[in-house]
């Protein structure tokens, strides 16, 4: 095939699966439109945490290697911006303060994805037929800390004090316990259903009366593209004539911050480097965001907005590698093959690679390794793929990462712009990117195309366990 044909709708192999809704609310960008004119900025929304995240005075050391304090206290925190109303909502009030936050921003998010589809008022029919699939992880989040802390925690710290204050009264212990409890958010039979990580898509198939399935994916840093795969597949086989898709990871309790710390895996210097010489490492960040999905000849007839196609999408694991943790080259690769061949088409066509670049230089030199190997030498000089990653600016969202990216990459398509990526000043020449088909774009440029082809992009997403996707994105413009 030559290196730029196009393939037709009709023979593509994803059927032809169209992104006609988004919604977000990331470090620093509450909606979709700040989240992308943050980018084209060049804006770095990574901060020390707000007061609600936790004590950095208490934990932060630097430089620290004890298990109970962390080197690293920077990340993308959605802090201020995080706000629910939940009587617009339908949610009692009493409810949300004891109840996990991801539960009521996703719904907030999702009714905002299907807003932006013009999909307020669905037809009955399509209603029944409408699934909610999100990236979620199960990491130790606020809530079951909190009921850790209400239980375990409450009473371990009484049996000390007893022991070092034998003369406490009866009265003095309850009056300890009960200072201790309030304290904490609260923990009863009405924050129960919002402590439960899975009810956070049924939550939003019962408060927007959605029939189809409902449920989460947990596949690490993954999650949401596979997401994205599970949702594509149905609505091709007509399972789902609309489908809510996206990843979900709002809190990220200082314990988090300790296994993350432990392993080495975060910022001696605090700034995320993707593909630089000086990358030391990641930081996480907080976000959710969603797309709303539609087969494409449906989105055509309706005359909806496309931002996007999807056009193929690949996933795979890295079956024996050198450790669970470690990513593995054939894996990558057996990943981007699956997107392409799905595709049907040459992967040199595409111009831009929103990568995971978490910003690790292991995981960044093993995904860079995959990229040139798959797509090949240069066939013109012309034609070189830009790569970046918005983790440089919000942090990895985990479950929610591959989200971050489809939307990205989705406006980059629409607006026809090559987004920048920021603190990549110098990128690593153990890389040898000159001599590749890629090159770090850390500009705003225009996205210049021929007239053979449409402009196209792939997003990564690469998983803790050995979980790899690949998503292949095309611009919806007509006369291709």
């Amino acid at each position: 095939m030559d290196s730029f044909e196009h393939t037709t709708t009709s023979s593509a192999g994803c059927g032809g699966v169209a992104i006609t809704g988004m919604a977000c609310l990331f470090p620093g960008a509450p909606n979709v439109k700040i989240y992308w004119n943050n980018i084209l900025g060049k804006v770095d929304s990574i901060t020390d945490p707000p007061p609600q995240a936790w004590n950095a005075d208490l934990f932060y050391e630097a430089g620290s290697s004890r298990n109970d304090r962390v080197y690293c206290k920077r990340g993308g925190f959605i802090g201020s911006i995080a706000d629910f109303s939940p009587v617009e909502e339908g949610v009692m009030p009493k409810a949300v303060e004891g109840g996990e936050p991801d539960q009521w921003l996703a719904l907030r998010v999702a009714r905002e994805a299907l807003s932006d589809a013009r999909a307020d008022d669905l037809p009955d029919a399509v209603r029944r037929r409408t699934g909610v699939i999100l990236g979620k992880g199960t990491y130790l989040n606020r809530g079951n800390f909190s009921i850790v802390q209400h239980g375990m925690v409450v009473d371990q710290t009484i049996e000390i004090l007893r022991v070092l204050r034998p003369g406490y009264t009866a009265a003095d212990i309850e009056a300890l316990r009960e200072e201790m409890k309030k304290q904490l958010p609260p923990f009863n039979a009405d924050t129960v259903p919002g402590l439960i990580p899975n009810i956070i898509a049924g939550r939003i198939a019962n408060r927007l009366d959605l029939m189809g399935p409902s449920f989460t994916v947990d596949a690490a840093c993954a999650s949401s593209l596979i997401a994205i795969q599970m949702a594509a597949r149905d609505l091709r086989s007509h399972h789902l004539d609309l489908a809510i898709v996206g990843g979900s990871h709002v809190v990220t309790p200082v314990p988090t911050q300790m296994v993350f710390c432990q392993l080495g895996a975060l910022s001696q210097s605090q700034t995320i480097r993707p593909f630089d010489r000086e990358a030391d490492g990641t930081l996480l960040g907080e976000g959710v965001g969603m797309i709303v999905l539609k087969r494409e000849e449906d989105a055509r007839r309706d005359g909806d907005r496309i931002y996007a196609l999807i056009r193929g999408i690949g996933t795979s694991s890295d079956g024996h590698g050198a450790s669970v943790m470690a990513p593995r080259l054939e894996g990558e690769i057996a990943a981007l093959e699956r997107a392409y061949e799905m595709a049907g088409f040459d992967p040199q066509s595409v111009g831009l690679i929103e990568a995971h670049g978490t910003g690790t230089p292991v995981g960044d030199f093993t995904e860079i390794a995959a990229l040139k190997q798959y797509f090949g030498e240069p066939r013109a000089k012309t034609r070189r793929c830009a790569v970046g990653s918005v983790k440089s600016n919000i942090g990895h969202l985990m479950p929610a990462a591959g989200i971050a990216g489809v939307i990205k990459a989705s406006l980059a398509l629409k607006s026809k712009i090559l987004p920048p990526t920021i603190h990549c000043d110098q990128p690593n020449p153990a890389f040898h990117l000159e001599e590749s088909s890629f090159y770090v774009n850390t500009s705003a440029l225009p996205w210049i195309q021929g007239t053979k082809t449409p402009r196209r992009a792939g997003v990564n997403a690469f998983g803790f366990g050995g979980a790899n996707a690949h998503v292949v994105l095309e611009e919806a413009g007509n006369g291709f």
